[in-house]
């Protein structure tokens, strides 16, 4: 027990250092608990979530333009993600969809507030998150 506690007192030392060198400051990361909460309820993609991506993400990433690689107009396309997995079905809180629209981190937001975006409500970012965690369901010729 006492080499383990040697170890341990060397990580810890040596992760102060590593944050020392970067400016005190660990890498940002997304918080759940700075994430609004999910919809309680059964969220439907047609009635809930086509609705948001319509009217705040199409122009960007729909049918004409496709900003980095995401398409949120084809359950295809969406579902395999841009430059990155944008959806992670199961788990709304690592979904960098969700990141992004909840503003989490400055350089990633979107609806970009530099282009005019507004930043979505937390009842739209919810029933997103809910989809999500329920399994990002979309019903096929959609």
């Amino acid at each position: 027990m006492k080499y383990f506690g040697t170890i341990s007192a060397a990580i810890c030392a040596a992760g102060i250092l590593v944050q020392s060198a970067f400016g005190g400051e660990a890498p940002k990361k997304a918080d759940d608990a700075k994430l609004p909460p999910a919809a309680t309820r059964a969220v439907d993609f047609v009635k809930d979530i086509q609705p948001i991506f319509r009217a705040n993400c199409y122009a960007c990433h729909g049918a004409e333009k496709q900003k980095s690689g995401l398409r949120l107009d084809v359950k295809a396309a969406a579902l395999k993600g841009g430059d990155e997995i944008d959806i992670v079905p199961g788990k709304s809180a690592k979904s960098p969809l969700i990141i992004n629209v909840a503003w989490i981190n400055e350089d990633s937001r979107m609806p970009p507030p530099d282009k005019g975006g507004k930043k979505l409500s937390d009842e739209q970012i919810g029933l997103l998150r809910a989809w999500i965690d329920q399994g990002a369901i979309w019903p096929d010729g959609v």
